[in-house]
């Protein structure tokens, strides 16, 4: 009875989860913006002080939130996303801005770029798609070599407000934000991402301030 009703709970958020991408996108910067009482940006725009170069790819771009940041700060950025729902709410803001022309839809297993296009890749809050190989490898073959990828690891977000830590107990639960999904001896800052396979040498950092932490890991592209 117990893992039945946890399996319906966890089928109802991953609807959820699910409808954000796509028939909620258009609400998606109101929920990531007031759940996490404006930290998301912030743990976003962690990735600018850890980017080298000027042109960028952002992975799963979402609403173009970053990415505007990015174009605005007169980066070479590109954002790509698979969800066509998102990808509308990111033309409109980056309309309004002036920078079109700067996104494309596709799934990272697949990187429409030559190879050695970008000198930084950069992926915040990403689901499990980060910790397949065969996405790594298709970053790796895009990067510059000495070029580097850096994500903000959701499998070790510590919010310190109550609402934050609960949305984050969700998104956990439903195993869709990297490690997140796993017990807590898993889901450590050890967070594993097959990264040496892919050719790329890892490091890792702490982003902290007064309302909460977040772990970045940014790999370099051998020469």
């Amino acid at each position: 009875m117990r893992n039945s009703l946890l399996k319906m709970s966890r089928n109802f958020w991953l609807l959820i989860f699910q409808a954000l991408y796509y028939p909620l996108a258009p609400v998606y910067d109101l929920i990531s913006r007031y759940g996490f009482l404006g930290q998301w940006a912030k743990w976003q725009q962690a990735v600018l002080p850890r980017i080298q170069g000027k042109g960028v790819l952002e992975v799963g771009c979402g609403t173009g939130a970053l990415l505007k940041v990015l174009l605005d700060r007169q980066y070479r950025a590109v954002g790509l996303d698979a969800s066509t729902a998102m990808l509308k709410q990111a033309r409109k803001r980056l309309k309004k801005a002036g920078f079109e022309g700067r996104l494309v839809c596709g799934k990272i297993r697949h990187l429409p770029f030559p190879d050695n296009t970008f000198e930084t890749v950069v992926s915040t809050f990403p689901t499990s798609y980060i910790m397949s190989l065969e996405c790594l490898t298709e970053i790796t073959r895009v990067l510059y070599p000495g070029g580097r990828l850096v994500v903000v690891d959701t499998a070790f977000l510590k919010p310190y407000s109550r609402a934050s830590r609960f949305l984050i107990r969700v998104y956990g639960l439903l195993g869709v934000w990297g490690a997140s999904g796993k017990n807590k001896n898993q889901r450590d800052r050890t967070f594993y991402l097959p990264l040496a396979e892919a050719g790329l040498i890892r490091r890792d950092e702490i982003f902290e301030d007064d309302q909460g932490e977040a772990h970045i890991i940014i790999a370099t592209k051998a020469w």
